[in-house]
């Protein structure tokens, strides 16, 4: 069964400062059926780091450097006063710090 991942991306610089280059982070979603520390994982892995980080390098990052990766553990009901609620989301998933 494929478990759900992502992997924080954090700008390392703006290439335009007089406009809107991006925001400071950016998360790269990927899902595999391989266990961490696979080469199978980290191959799916990379290959996500690598979309979403050329994309935000294309949109005004300078670069970017890798941060920590987050494993879906589930889900949790979501507040009657959350914005998402009236639009239909009852739950919303929770994540876990891979270590």
């Amino acid at each position: 069964m494929k478990q759900h991942y992502y992997t924080e991306l954090h700008a390392k610089g703006f290439k335009y400062t007089n406009k809107f280059s991006g925001f400071d982070s950016a998360c790269a979603h990927f899902s595999t059926p391989a266990k961490v520390g696979t080469l199978a994982f980290h191959a799916t892995q990379q290959e996500a780091i690598e979309h979403i980080g050329d994309q935000q390098v294309s949109h005004g990052w300078v670069d970017y450097t890798v941060g920590k990766t987050f494993k879906r553990t589930g889900h949790e009901d979501v507040s009657v006063m959350c914005p998402s609620y009236s639009e239909g989301h009852r739950s919303q998933p929770t994540y876990e710090e891979v270590k």
